[in-house]
């Protein structure tokens, strides 16, 4: 048994072996890890000669798509759902009903106080007349001061009653427009938790709306980049679901850094022609300087194995260096300013 394992490790150790060799190019032509040159007929090759260029620094940080405009419609009496005019993702216009609550004893309210008005109008307009008639007796001296005082009194008494009733009247109509659920905004319903026959109770919500030109992205920016935005500054954001960029400005910013994360919550205006939706996973990009880099064509670059190559003519030599070249060509190492690179190393 213990043979056995022996001579399985054995073979797993050269099978790895046997991958690092490929892996290091070792079935490959050799080339030595040092720079190496040689004299060869330099007319047949394209060179260029490298040149530093000046790239944005960019910063990339997760967003959200969120409404400006969005409500969430609460009840704000207990009251039977009997009509509902709406579905999500119907698009609404300002005034437009969407819901409608029980109203059977809110007309009865509102009738009642709408009687006791048309009574105080009338007691209004008697004391009114008592008043007046009174008014004229007293300046004649055929009738005493006090009955005037109590003619003033009850012309006061009636307006009392009346605006009472006027308000009771106006409390009562606000009550009953409580079950008749309107939009507050042009929009689209995003949830209806309800439906015809459940009880609504205050503070209940009955459903969501949100404007879909309204809609912003929000990034928190952690604070070592916050002094790179300012107000009205100008980005771009994309939305990898979609495939989409646009461009973006930045329109509010939160003066105060959560004490969590050291991130600053800011907002961002952007235009799109695409159909975007609050909760769209969002990309914003902050520009936090410039710096400058060298970068090679990607053909002039060739591997062996899992090694990156590229010639440089020098002195009138071909010489061949191992160099690390990074996303987009950019190099990392081995190559220098003004190095005058092979654009066709395969030739």
């Amino acid at each position: 048994m213990k043979l056995n394992n022996k001579i399985l490790g054995a073979c797993l150790f050269g099978v790895l072996a046997t991958l690092f060799y490929y892996m290091a190019g070792g079935f490959s032509d050799k080339i030595p890890m040092e720079r190496t040159s040689e004299k060869v007929d330099l007319a047949r090759y394209s060179t260029l000669t490298l040149q530093p260029t000046t790239q944005t620094i960019e910063r990339e940080f997760p967003g959200v798509i969120v409404a400006k405009q969005k409500a969430n419609i609460s009840a704000r009496l207990t009251a039977k759902v009997v009509e509902t005019l709406v579905d999500v993702g119907d698009t609404v216009t300002r005034g437009d009903v969407l819901l409608r609550l029980d109203s059977g004893d809110l007309d009865a309210k509102v009738i009642q106080t709408e009687q006791a008005l048309s009574s105080a109008q009338a007691q209004l307009n008697n004391a009114r007349k008592a008043f007046s008639r009174t008014q004229d007796l007293v300046k004649k001296k055929l009738v005493s001061q006090s009955q005037f005082d109590q003619a003033e009194s009850n012309l006061k008494t009636a307006k009392a009653n009346f605006n009472q009733a006027q308000a009771a009247v106006t409390e009562a109509e606000t009550t009953y427009g409580f079950s008749i659920i309107t939009a507050p905004f042009d929009g689209v319903v995003t949830a209806k938790p309800v439906n015809v026959g459940d009880t609504a109770t205050p503070g209940s919500l009955l459903l969501s709306v949100y404007n879909p030109q309204t809609l912003e992205v929000e990034a928190n920016i952690s604070e070592s980049v916050i002094p790179n935005v300012t107000l009205g500054m100008s980005t771009h954001v994309s939305f990898p679901t979609y495939n989409v960029v646009a461009d973006a400005v930045v329109s509010e910013f939160t003066p105060a850094a959560d004490s969590g994360s050291r991130s600053y919550l800011v907002k961002f205006d952007f235009t799109s022609s695409a159909s975007l939706f609050p909760g769209t996973y969002a990309k914003v990009v902050v520009e936090i300087g410039e710096e400058e880099i060298l970068k090679v064509p990607q053909g002039a670059l060739y591997q062996v194995g899992q090694l990156d190559y590229i010639k440089v003519i020098n002195d009138d030599k071909l010489e061949t260096r191992l160099v690390q070249i990074g996303e987009n060509g950019r190099v990392r190492k081995g190559l220098a300013a003004g190095d005058n690179i092979v654009l066709n190393p395969q030739l």
